[in-house]
């Protein structure tokens, strides 16, 4: 499951498409999300990939995501509080200890049990880090990054498994929230359909 995850370095910016169409399949239709007890199916999620010959100027860039597997929470300073962030997200990294950045923004969960369908990044990243439990929100984060569990590994507070397949449709669109950076002048990363859900209740451009 682990190289289910895994990008090839291709020739152009556009052979980039192909591994995130097949990581979608794996991540939206034979896996589940386990936080502690509870399970969610993944519904909606968007990629930020940022190499050599893949600009994608809308990557955070951050250096948790030059990690592979594992979880960055957007924007957190492990000296600075959680819920102080006034734009929140979660997301599974794609990245390299050297040249690349990349993760997985997770935008939508359904809880398995319940059916709920949790939307809203925010709301999404608070619900994770409320039920991986802790003193208060910073705590939960901050064991999450101390752990620094590869994201398949079942030992830690949040990971992926393998769940019974699912043949739902996979449609995709532009990433959503975003504006036109000044690196971006042809609009090829603003307009790539690199944002991937199953869900008929999210709006089709």
């Amino acid at each position: 499951m682990k190289e289910a995850l895994f990008i090839n370095k291709h020739d152009n910016k556009e052979g980039y498409q192909t591994d995130f169409d097949k990581i979608a399949k794996v991540l939206l239709n034979r896996t589940e999300l386990k936080v502690n007890k509870t399970a969610y199916r993944i519904i909606e999620i968007e990629f930020y990939y940022h190499a050599s010959n893949h600009i994608d100027v809308y990557c955070h860039k951050n250096p948790r995501q030059r990690k592979s597997q594992r979880l960055y929470f957007h924007r957190f300073n492990e000296s600075g509080k959680y819920d102080a962030l006034r734009r929140k997200g979660i997301d599974i990294t794609l990245g390299d200890e050297n040249e690349i950045y990349g993760s997985i923004l997770i935008r939508a969960l359904e809880n398995i049990k319940t059916k709920e369908i949790i939307t809203g990044i925010g709301k999404l990243t608070n619900q994770i880090v409320d039920d991986v439990g802790g003193e208060n929100r910073t705590d939960s984060v901050l064991k999450l990054y101390k752990e620094d569990k590869n994201i398949f590994d079942s030992s830690g507070r949040v990971y992926l498994q393998p769940s019974q397949e699912n043949s739902l449709p996979i449609f995709k669109k532009q990433r959503q929230g975003l504006n036109q950076k000044k690196g971006d002048k042809d609009k090829f990363y603003l307009d790539a359909k690199y944002n991937y859900f199953t869900y008929p209740e999210i709006e089709v451009l």
